[in-house]
């Protein structure tokens, strides 16, 4: 039996899949700030008879190790060890965006360049050619996130103030209403845009120029064929794709972005789903 996670920065999604026909027998969503990966593990194994595990995670990692993450504290970096130690229970563990993108890849039936970029909690992106993740020396390729834009007063999760996440995603959102005192608690994007308030623009502003500038320069670099656009924050707020339309050549280089399709990701649960190619 598979066991097949997907670690956010706000949810543990974990599904069971009998591995000879594919059958998903268990779901179930666990909180991720309040859970320990292991013992969460332990305790399924202790139930189940699990043969692999395939994690797709929302940070770096590296050769079954987690380096970092900018939404979640990493206390336990060594979990493919782990199990292999203690279990003998193989475990691959991959960016959440990376798993994703094969998902992605293999949905749109891209035979070129596919950038798959999500903003949820964070903003990250994965890119894949010829059906191969393009993973850099250290697995960190994509991290759109961390392009430099403009100075931020409120750090990224990473520590630095000038990444294009600290304006544009879930969390920075969070942090410019609480930064600013505005009475906003659900739907951030939509609530901006129906308060008077200059303070409320300025996010707006920032978080779409976020957005515009990361596409337009990761487009600029690596002439893909298709953008994907995926994440909780874009599916809310769907105008944002127009909007990206509308003003990206402002930014990009004309002649990459005459060939490049950008869409909408129709797929639910796409990383989940990548985990079943990391676990073939």
């Amino acid at each position: 039996m598979l066991l097949a996670m997907d670690i956010g920065g706000t949810n543990i999604r974990y599904h069971l899949i009998d591995s000879k026909n594919q059958e998903n027998i268990l779901s179930q969503i666990e909180d991720t700030q309040t859970t320990a990966i292991i013992a969460l593990i332990e305790d399924i194994i202790s139930r189940y008879h699990i043969q692999r595990i395939a994690i797709a995670y929302a940070g770096q990692v590296d050769n079954g190790v987690i380096l970092s993450s900018p939404n979640i504290k990493v206390e336990e970096p060594y979990i493919a060890k782990y199990f292999a130690d203690h279990h003998n229970i193989p475990l691959h563990i991959e960016n959440d965006l990376k798993s994703a993108a094969l998902a992605e890849y293999e949905f749109w039936g891209c035979s070129g360049t596919m950038v798959v970029a999500s903003i949820g909690t964070g903003f990250g992106a994965a890119i894949v050619e010829g059906g191969k993740l393009i993973r850099g020396s250290h697995n960190l390729a994509g991290e759109i996130g961390h392009i430099p834009f403009r100075y931020s007063e409120i750090p990224c999760g990473c520590g630095n103030h000038y990444c294009v996440e600290a304006s544009t995603s879930g969390r920075a959102l969070e942090k410019w209403i609480e930064y600013h005192s505005l009475p906003i608690h659900n739907d951030p994007l939509q609530n901006l845009q129906t308060i008077n308030d200059p303070r409320a623009d300025t996010i707006l502003d920032n978080f779409h120029e976020g957005l515009i500038y990361a596409i337009a320069t990761t487009i600029s670099l690596l002439n893909p064929e298709i953008v994907v656009l995926g994440g909780g924050v874009i599916h809310k707020n769907r105008y944002l794709l127009e909007l990206l339309e509308g003003q990206i050549d402002k930014y990009t280089l004309a002649t990459s972005l005459k060939k490049t399709k950008i869409v909408l990701s129709e797929l639910e649960d796409a990383p989940f789903r990548g985990t079943l190619f990391l676990a073939d």
